[in-house]
Protein backbone atom coordinates (compact mmCIF):
# COMPACT_ATOMS: atom_id res chain seq x y z
CA UNK A 1 0.00 0.00 0.00
CA UNK A 2 1.46 3.86 -0.79
CA UNK A 3 2.09 5.38 1.83
CA UNK A 4 0.52 8.68 2.36
CA UNK A 5 3.46 11.07 2.05
CA UNK A 6 3.86 9.70 -1.40
CA UNK A 7 0.85 11.36 -2.49
CA UNK A 8 1.26 14.77 -0.60
CA UNK A 9 4.76 14.60 -2.31
CA UNK A 10 3.33 14.32 -5.33
CA UNK A 11 0.90 16.54 -5.01
CA UNK A 12 3.16 19.26 -3.99
CA UNK A 13 5.41 19.22 -7.45
CA UNK A 14 8.81 17.84 -5.22
CA UNK A 15 11.52 17.17 -7.06
CA UNK A 16 15.11 16.91 -6.73
CA UNK A 17 16.52 19.83 -6.05
CA UNK A 18 20.00 18.97 -6.01
CA UNK A 19 19.69 19.32 -10.02
CA UNK A 20 18.67 16.27 -11.26
CA UNK A 21 14.61 17.33 -10.94
CA UNK A 22 13.21 13.88 -10.67
CA UNK A 23 10.07 13.27 -9.27
CA UNK A 24 10.64 12.67 -5.45
CA UNK A 25 7.21 10.92 -5.27
CA UNK A 26 8.37 8.13 -7.36
CA UNK A 27 11.94 8.19 -5.54
CA UNK A 28 10.08 7.86 -2.07
CA UNK A 29 8.01 5.01 -3.02
CA UNK A 30 9.93 2.22 -2.65
CA UNK A 31 11.53 0.42 0.72
CA UNK A 32 15.11 0.92 1.68
CA UNK A 33 17.76 0.07 4.36
CA UNK A 34 19.43 3.06 4.31
CA UNK A 35 18.41 7.14 3.71
CA UNK A 36 20.69 9.52 2.93
CA UNK A 37 20.45 13.35 3.46
CA UNK A 38 22.64 14.93 0.84
CA UNK A 39 24.25 18.31 2.31
CA UNK A 40 27.59 18.54 0.59
CA UNK A 41 26.75 21.33 -1.78
CA UNK A 42 29.76 20.15 -3.46
CA UNK A 43 29.84 22.81 -6.74
CA UNK A 44 32.49 26.02 -5.65
CA UNK A 45 30.52 29.10 -4.82
CA UNK A 46 26.77 27.87 -4.07
CA UNK A 47 25.33 28.56 -0.41
CA UNK A 48 21.71 27.55 -0.60
CA UNK A 49 21.92 24.23 0.93
CA UNK A 50 24.07 25.57 3.34
CA UNK A 51 21.85 28.56 4.02
CA UNK A 52 18.92 26.69 4.07
CA UNK A 53 20.61 23.95 6.82
CA UNK A 54 21.21 27.12 9.32
CA UNK A 55 18.03 28.78 8.83
CA UNK A 56 15.50 25.47 8.71
CA UNK A 57 17.09 22.64 10.44
CA UNK A 58 14.19 21.34 11.93
CA UNK A 59 12.22 21.30 8.83
CA UNK A 60 15.42 19.25 7.16
CA UNK A 61 15.23 16.51 9.93
CA UNK A 62 11.32 16.36 9.63
CA UNK A 63 11.20 15.84 5.96
CA UNK A 64 14.06 13.19 6.71
CA UNK A 65 11.96 11.38 9.52
CA UNK A 66 9.15 11.49 7.20
CA UNK A 67 11.05 9.70 4.11
CA UNK A 68 12.73 7.36 7.08
CA UNK A 69 9.13 6.45 8.30
CA UNK A 70 7.77 5.69 4.59
CA UNK A 71 10.90 3.89 3.51
CA UNK A 72 11.02 2.38 6.67
CA UNK A 73 14.46 2.67 6.52
CA UNK A 74 16.76 1.35 9.14
CA UNK A 75 19.73 4.02 9.07
CA UNK A 76 19.53 7.41 8.17
CA UNK A 77 22.48 9.58 7.96
CA UNK A 78 22.80 13.62 7.14
CA UNK A 79 26.01 13.99 4.90
CA UNK A 80 27.56 17.58 4.89
CA UNK A 81 31.26 19.14 4.83
CA UNK A 82 32.91 19.60 8.54
CA UNK A 83 33.56 23.42 7.16
CA UNK A 84 30.29 24.17 7.51
CA UNK A 85 30.28 25.30 11.21
CA UNK A 86 26.62 27.69 11.18
CA UNK A 87 24.95 24.87 9.23
CA UNK A 88 26.22 21.74 11.69
CA UNK A 89 25.62 23.85 14.66
CA UNK A 90 21.81 24.67 13.65
CA UNK A 91 21.42 20.82 12.48
CA UNK A 92 22.88 19.73 16.17
CA UNK A 93 20.60 22.35 18.42
CA UNK A 94 17.65 20.80 16.19
CA UNK A 95 18.02 17.24 17.24
CA UNK A 96 21.09 16.14 14.62
CA UNK A 97 23.28 12.93 16.02
CA UNK A 98 20.30 12.07 18.09
CA UNK A 99 16.69 10.27 17.07
CA UNK A 100 18.65 7.59 14.97
CA UNK A 101 19.89 10.53 12.99
CA UNK A 102 23.70 9.81 11.82
CA UNK A 103 25.85 13.11 11.44
CA UNK A 104 28.78 12.45 8.93
CA UNK A 105 31.23 15.14 8.24
CA UNK A 106 33.10 14.95 5.09
CA UNK A 107 36.37 16.67 3.89
CA UNK A 108 35.87 19.69 1.54
CA UNK A 109 37.04 17.41 -2.23
CA UNK A 110 35.39 17.60 -5.61
CA UNK A 111 32.87 15.75 -6.25
CA UNK A 112 31.88 15.06 -2.57
CA UNK A 113 28.42 14.83 -3.56
CA UNK A 114 27.85 12.65 -6.37
CA UNK A 115 25.57 9.50 -5.43
CA UNK A 116 28.52 7.27 -6.54
CA UNK A 117 30.49 8.77 -3.90
CA UNK A 118 28.36 9.41 -1.56
CA UNK A 119 27.02 5.97 -1.03
CA UNK A 120 30.40 4.63 -0.99
CA UNK A 121 31.99 6.94 1.35
CA UNK A 122 29.13 6.74 3.72
CA UNK A 123 28.22 2.90 3.36
CA UNK A 124 31.19 1.28 1.89
CA UNK A 125 28.70 -0.16 -1.07
CA UNK A 126 29.13 -0.02 -4.70
CA UNK A 127 26.73 1.29 -6.58
CA UNK A 128 26.98 -1.29 -10.00
CA UNK A 129 28.50 0.69 -12.86
CA UNK A 130 25.18 3.00 -15.04
CA UNK A 131 23.42 1.58 -11.81
CA UNK A 132 21.18 3.96 -8.62
CA UNK A 133 21.47 4.07 -5.22
CA UNK A 134 18.56 1.76 -5.07
CA UNK A 135 20.40 -0.70 -6.38
CA UNK A 136 22.35 -1.12 -3.14
CA UNK A 137 19.28 -0.80 -0.92
CA UNK A 138 19.69 3.27 -0.69
CA UNK A 139 17.79 6.27 -1.03
CA UNK A 140 19.95 9.93 -1.39
CA UNK A 141 17.78 13.09 -1.05
CA UNK A 142 19.40 16.87 -1.37
CA UNK A 143 18.98 18.89 1.85
CA UNK A 144 16.58 21.57 -0.16
CA UNK A 145 14.18 18.16 -1.42
CA UNK A 146 14.07 17.12 1.81
CA UNK A 147 12.66 20.65 3.71
CA UNK A 148 10.29 20.56 0.28
CA UNK A 149 8.91 17.34 1.31
CA UNK A 150 8.15 18.43 5.32
CA UNK A 151 6.66 21.93 3.57
CA UNK A 152 4.59 19.22 1.60
CA UNK A 153 3.53 17.02 4.65
CA UNK A 154 1.62 20.15 5.79
CA UNK A 155 0.38 20.60 2.44
CA UNK A 156 2.59 23.50 0.91
CA UNK A 157 4.02 23.12 -2.85
CA UNK A 158 6.79 24.11 -4.11
CA UNK A 159 6.77 28.12 -4.82
CA UNK A 160 10.22 29.04 -4.43
CA UNK A 161 13.70 28.09 -3.53
CA UNK A 162 17.45 29.65 -1.89
CA UNK A 163 19.45 30.67 -4.93
CA UNK A 164 22.99 31.45 -4.33
CA UNK A 165 24.25 35.14 -6.68
CA UNK A 166 27.91 35.30 -7.06
CA UNK A 167 30.69 36.31 -8.87
CA UNK A 168 30.77 40.01 -10.78
CA UNK A 169 28.16 41.07 -8.50
CA UNK A 170 28.07 44.30 -5.94
CA UNK A 171 26.28 41.82 -3.17
CA UNK A 172 26.84 37.97 -3.21
CA UNK A 173 23.93 36.71 -1.63
CA UNK A 174 21.59 34.17 -0.90
CA UNK A 175 17.92 34.75 -2.22
CA UNK A 176 14.62 33.30 -1.66
CA UNK A 177 13.12 32.94 -4.67
CA UNK A 178 10.12 32.40 -6.73
CA UNK A 179 10.14 29.54 -9.11
CA UNK A 180 9.59 31.27 -12.80
CA UNK A 181 11.85 34.53 -11.15
CA UNK A 182 13.58 36.28 -14.41
CA UNK A 183 17.40 35.81 -13.50
CA UNK A 184 17.17 40.00 -13.59
CA UNK A 185 15.46 40.16 -11.07
CA UNK A 186 18.12 38.06 -9.28
CA UNK A 187 20.75 40.39 -10.16
CA UNK A 188 19.27 43.81 -9.20
CA UNK A 189 18.76 41.85 -5.47
CA UNK A 190 22.78 41.60 -5.49
CA UNK A 191 23.58 45.21 -6.56
CA UNK A 192 23.76 44.58 -10.28
CA UNK A 193 27.16 44.27 -11.68
CA UNK A 194 30.56 45.56 -10.00
CA UNK A 195 31.88 48.60 -12.29
CA UNK A 196 33.45 51.38 -11.85
CA UNK A 197 31.88 54.95 -11.18
CA UNK A 198 32.37 56.37 -14.20
CA UNK A 199 31.03 53.45 -16.14
CA UNK A 200 27.95 53.22 -13.76
CA UNK A 201 27.27 56.19 -14.84
CA UNK A 202 27.55 55.76 -18.81
CA UNK A 203 25.65 52.41 -19.64
CA UNK A 204 25.31 50.02 -17.11
CA UNK A 205 23.92 47.17 -19.59
CA UNK A 206 27.14 47.22 -21.99
CA UNK A 207 28.34 45.42 -19.12
CA UNK A 208 26.53 42.53 -19.60
CA UNK A 209 28.52 41.65 -23.38
CA UNK A 210 31.45 40.89 -20.91
CA UNK A 211 30.17 38.69 -18.99
CA UNK A 212 28.14 35.08 -19.12
CA UNK A 213 25.31 33.56 -16.47
CA UNK A 214 26.23 30.15 -15.37
CA UNK A 215 22.89 28.88 -13.67
CA UNK A 216 24.22 26.10 -11.39
CA UNK A 217 27.56 25.95 -10.35
CA UNK A 218 30.92 26.19 -12.38
CA UNK A 219 31.49 22.56 -12.81
CA UNK A 220 27.92 21.44 -13.83
CA UNK A 221 26.28 24.26 -14.51
CA UNK A 222 25.12 25.84 -18.02
CA UNK A 223 25.46 28.82 -19.50
CA UNK A 224 21.72 30.83 -19.73
CA UNK A 225 20.44 31.96 -22.99
CA UNK A 226 19.87 35.78 -21.17
CA UNK A 227 18.44 37.99 -18.08
CA UNK A 228 14.89 36.52 -19.32
CA UNK A 229 15.61 32.92 -18.12
CA UNK A 230 13.93 31.92 -15.11
CA UNK A 231 14.92 30.42 -11.80
CA UNK A 232 13.59 26.61 -12.01
CA UNK A 233 12.74 24.16 -8.98
CA UNK A 234 16.32 22.73 -9.94
CA UNK A 235 18.16 26.28 -9.87
CA UNK A 236 20.68 26.11 -6.86
CA UNK A 237 22.75 28.84 -8.29
CA UNK A 238 23.30 31.96 -10.74
CA UNK A 239 26.77 33.12 -11.26
CA UNK A 240 28.01 36.27 -13.18
CA UNK A 241 31.28 35.58 -14.84
CA UNK A 242 33.86 37.67 -16.93
CA UNK A 243 33.60 36.36 -20.37
CA UNK A 244 37.60 35.58 -20.64
CA UNK A 245 37.32 32.89 -17.03
CA UNK A 246 38.25 29.64 -17.87
CA UNK A 247 34.61 28.73 -16.61
CA UNK A 248 32.82 30.71 -19.36
CA UNK A 249 35.22 29.56 -21.98
CA UNK A 250 34.79 25.84 -20.97
CA UNK A 251 31.13 26.31 -20.93
CA UNK A 252 31.02 28.39 -24.25
CA UNK A 253 32.98 26.28 -26.54
CA UNK A 254 31.20 24.08 -28.55
CA UNK A 255 31.30 20.32 -28.32
CA UNK A 256 32.59 19.53 -31.71
CA UNK A 257 35.23 22.13 -31.21
CA UNK A 258 36.66 19.74 -27.83
CA UNK A 259 37.29 16.93 -30.16
CA UNK A 260 38.79 18.79 -32.53
CA UNK A 261 41.50 19.83 -29.98
CA UNK A 262 41.43 16.73 -28.48
CA UNK A 263 42.41 14.74 -31.81
CA UNK A 264 45.43 17.45 -32.46
CA UNK A 265 46.43 17.71 -29.51
CA UNK A 266 46.30 14.95 -26.93
CA UNK A 267 49.35 13.15 -25.57
CA UNK A 268 48.18 10.23 -23.80
CA UNK A 269 49.04 11.24 -20.10
CA UNK A 270 46.68 9.60 -18.52
CA UNK A 271 46.07 12.70 -15.93
CA UNK A 272 41.91 12.34 -17.08
CA UNK A 273 42.17 9.03 -15.76
CA UNK A 274 43.92 9.16 -12.78
CA UNK A 275 41.61 11.79 -11.48
CA UNK A 276 38.74 10.52 -12.85
CA UNK A 277 35.74 9.78 -10.21
CA UNK A 278 34.47 6.70 -11.17
CA UNK A 279 37.08 4.72 -12.61
CA UNK A 280 38.74 5.76 -8.89
CA UNK A 281 35.57 4.08 -7.60
CA UNK A 282 36.31 0.54 -9.69
CA UNK A 283 34.14 1.44 -13.09
CA UNK A 284 35.91 0.30 -16.14
CA UNK A 285 35.65 4.09 -17.81
CA UNK A 286 39.39 5.15 -18.66
CA UNK A 287 39.07 8.38 -19.77
CA UNK A 288 42.69 8.23 -22.34
CA UNK A 289 41.52 5.40 -23.95
CA UNK A 290 38.11 6.65 -24.92
CA UNK A 291 40.10 9.61 -26.40
CA UNK A 292 42.25 7.02 -28.35
CA UNK A 293 40.29 5.21 -29.72
CA UNK A 294 38.13 7.80 -31.02
CA UNK A 295 41.52 9.82 -32.59
CA UNK A 296 43.22 6.58 -33.71
CA UNK A 297 39.40 5.14 -35.57
CA UNK A 298 40.45 1.96 -32.81
CA UNK A 299 37.33 -0.33 -32.63
CA UNK A 300 38.71 -3.58 -31.83
CA UNK A 301 37.72 -2.82 -28.13
CA UNK A 302 33.84 -1.38 -28.47
CA UNK A 303 33.21 -1.45 -24.80
CA UNK A 304 36.42 1.25 -24.40
CA UNK A 305 33.89 4.02 -26.13
CA UNK A 306 30.60 2.99 -25.42
CA UNK A 307 32.29 3.03 -21.97
CA UNK A 308 31.37 7.14 -22.22
CA UNK A 309 27.90 6.47 -20.51
CA UNK A 310 29.49 5.73 -17.31
CA UNK A 311 30.39 9.50 -17.19
CA UNK A 312 28.87 11.55 -14.79
CA UNK A 313 30.19 14.71 -16.44
CA UNK A 314 31.53 16.45 -13.50
CA UNK A 315 33.70 17.90 -15.62
CA UNK A 316 36.77 17.47 -13.21
CA UNK A 317 38.60 16.01 -16.68
CA UNK A 318 38.71 18.81 -18.30
CA UNK A 319 38.92 21.58 -15.46
CA UNK A 320 41.29 20.22 -13.24
CA UNK A 321 43.09 17.17 -15.00
CA UNK A 322 44.19 17.68 -17.95
CA UNK A 323 47.22 20.15 -18.57
CA UNK A 324 46.53 20.68 -22.16
CA UNK A 325 42.89 22.62 -21.59
CA UNK A 326 40.86 19.18 -22.92
CA UNK A 327 37.75 17.83 -22.49
CA UNK A 328 37.96 14.32 -22.14
CA UNK A 329 33.90 14.83 -21.21
CA UNK A 330 32.89 16.42 -24.42
CA UNK A 331 34.19 13.03 -26.00
CA UNK A 332 31.67 11.57 -23.57
CA UNK A 333 28.63 13.79 -24.65
CA UNK A 334 29.19 13.32 -27.96
CA UNK A 335 29.50 9.38 -27.76
CA UNK A 336 25.82 9.46 -25.71
CA UNK A 337 24.26 11.43 -28.48
CA UNK A 338 25.17 9.07 -30.81
CA UNK A 339 24.46 5.65 -29.20
CA UNK A 340 21.37 7.38 -28.18
CA UNK A 341 20.65 8.10 -31.91
CA UNK A 342 21.50 5.00 -33.02
CA UNK A 343 19.04 3.54 -30.64
CA UNK A 344 22.02 1.51 -28.59
CA UNK A 345 20.84 -0.37 -25.45
CA UNK A 346 23.07 -0.60 -22.88
CA UNK A 347 23.97 -4.39 -22.49
CA UNK A 348 27.91 -4.35 -21.39
CA UNK A 349 28.17 -1.87 -18.63
CA UNK A 350 26.73 -3.32 -15.33
CA UNK A 351 29.15 -4.56 -13.87
CA UNK A 352 28.51 -5.24 -9.76
CA UNK A 353 32.09 -6.53 -8.65
CA UNK A 354 34.46 -4.52 -8.96
CA UNK A 355 37.37 -2.67 -6.53
CA UNK A 356 38.07 0.88 -5.75
CA UNK A 357 41.35 2.50 -7.17
CA UNK A 358 44.09 1.34 -3.78
CA UNK A 359 45.17 4.99 -4.28
CA UNK A 360 41.68 6.78 -4.43
CA UNK A 361 41.77 8.49 -1.18
CA UNK A 362 44.58 10.33 -2.16
CA UNK A 363 43.63 11.18 -5.42
CA UNK A 364 40.89 13.54 -3.99
CA UNK A 365 40.72 16.94 -5.68
CA UNK A 366 40.47 19.96 -2.55
CA UNK A 367 37.73 22.28 -3.49
CA UNK A 368 39.97 25.41 -2.71
CA UNK A 369 42.31 24.20 -5.12
CA UNK A 370 39.87 23.45 -7.64
CA UNK A 371 38.64 27.09 -6.99
CA UNK A 372 41.98 28.36 -7.55
CA UNK A 373 42.53 26.42 -10.64
CA UNK A 374 38.80 27.75 -12.17
CA UNK A 375 40.01 31.88 -11.17
CA UNK A 376 37.28 32.01 -8.52
CA UNK A 377 39.06 32.60 -5.60
CA UNK A 378 37.65 36.34 -4.73
CA UNK A 379 34.28 34.94 -5.33
CA UNK A 380 34.70 32.35 -2.86
CA UNK A 381 35.96 34.53 -0.40
CA UNK A 382 33.21 36.73 -0.69
CA UNK A 383 30.87 34.18 0.58
CA UNK A 384 27.13 34.82 -0.15
CA UNK A 385 25.26 34.96 2.86
CA UNK A 386 21.73 34.62 3.28
CA UNK A 387 19.19 37.44 2.41
CA UNK A 388 16.18 35.92 4.01
CA UNK A 389 13.65 39.15 2.27
CA UNK A 390 11.47 36.76 -0.24
CA UNK A 391 12.31 38.75 -4.09
CA UNK A 392 8.88 40.37 -5.51
CA UNK A 393 8.79 40.14 -8.92
CA UNK A 394 6.21 41.81 -11.40
CA UNK A 395 6.41 38.79 -13.79
CA UNK A 396 6.91 35.08 -13.46
CA UNK A 397 7.30 32.53 -16.65
CA UNK A 398 6.97 28.88 -15.08
CA UNK A 399 7.93 26.30 -17.45
CA UNK A 400 5.77 23.26 -17.21
CA UNK A 401 9.20 20.45 -17.66
CA UNK A 402 11.54 21.59 -14.73
CA UNK A 403 11.83 17.74 -13.83
CA UNK A 404 12.96 14.32 -15.51
CA UNK A 405 9.88 13.02 -17.20
CA UNK A 406 7.05 14.33 -19.33
CA UNK A 407 5.97 18.46 -19.20
CA UNK A 408 3.03 19.04 -16.80
CA UNK A 409 -0.39 19.95 -18.37
CA UNK A 410 -1.38 23.26 -18.24
CA UNK A 411 -4.70 23.81 -16.22
CA UNK A 412 -5.15 27.43 -16.13
CA UNK A 413 -5.89 29.92 -19.13
CA UNK A 414 -5.07 33.31 -20.17
CA UNK A 415 -6.50 36.10 -17.85
CA UNK A 416 -7.45 33.49 -15.07
CA UNK A 417 -6.36 35.23 -11.52
CA UNK A 418 -4.85 32.80 -9.80
CA UNK A 419 -3.36 32.80 -5.88
CA UNK A 420 0.27 31.66 -4.61
CA UNK A 421 0.56 27.84 -4.45
CA UNK A 422 -2.40 27.15 -6.95
CA UNK A 423 -2.00 24.14 -9.66
CA UNK A 424 -1.09 25.50 -13.10
CA UNK A 425 0.05 21.87 -14.28
CA UNK A 426 -1.14 18.63 -13.69
CA UNK A 427 1.30 15.35 -14.25
CA UNK A 428 -0.58 14.09 -17.51
CA UNK A 429 -2.04 10.48 -17.04
CA UNK A 430 -0.09 7.29 -16.28
CA UNK A 431 3.55 9.26 -16.98
CA UNK A 432 6.52 9.86 -15.11
CA UNK A 433 5.91 13.96 -14.04
CA UNK A 434 5.38 16.78 -12.10
CA UNK A 435 3.08 18.95 -10.91
CA UNK A 436 3.64 22.54 -11.17
CA UNK A 437 1.95 25.35 -8.82
CA UNK A 438 1.50 29.41 -9.08
CA UNK A 439 4.58 30.88 -7.16
CA UNK A 440 3.14 34.49 -7.15
CA UNK A 441 -0.62 35.53 -6.66
CA UNK A 442 -1.77 37.54 -10.09
CA UNK A 443 -3.12 37.24 -13.23
CA UNK A 444 -2.01 34.25 -15.87
CA UNK A 445 -0.96 36.31 -19.46
CA UNK A 446 0.59 33.59 -21.00
CA UNK A 447 -0.71 29.66 -20.87
CA UNK A 448 1.05 27.42 -23.64
CA UNK A 449 2.30 23.50 -23.50
CA UNK A 450 5.43 24.85 -22.62
CA UNK A 451 4.91 27.44 -19.66
CA UNK A 452 2.29 29.78 -17.71
CA UNK A 453 3.18 33.25 -17.30
CA UNK A 454 1.49 35.09 -14.02
CA UNK A 455 1.52 39.16 -13.76
CA UNK A 456 1.74 39.68 -10.31
CA UNK A 457 -1.89 42.04 -8.71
Amino acid sequence: MTHPLVHRVRDAGVVGAGGAGFPTHVKIDNAVEILIANGTECDPLLRADQNLMARHPREILQGLKLVQEATGAKRTILALKRDYEAALAALKKAGAAKDSIELHLGDSVYPAGDEFVLVYELTGRKIPEAGLPLDVDCLVHNVTTLYQIAQADQGKPVTERYVTVSGEVSEPKTVIAPIGTPIADLLEAAGGLRQPAWQRAADPSALLDEHCIVVGGPMMGKLAPGLDAPVLKTTSGILFLPAQNSVARYLGRPTGSWVRRGRSTCDQCRDCTDLCPRFLLGHNLQPHEVMRSINYGLTEQPDIITAAVLCCECRLCEAFACPLELSPMAYYVSLKKALKEAGWTNDRHHRTQFDPHPMREFRHVPTKRLIARLGLTEYDQRGAPLDDRPLRPKTVHIPLQQHIGAPAEPTVSVGEKVEVGALIGRIPEGKLGANVHASISGVVRQATPEAIEIEAK
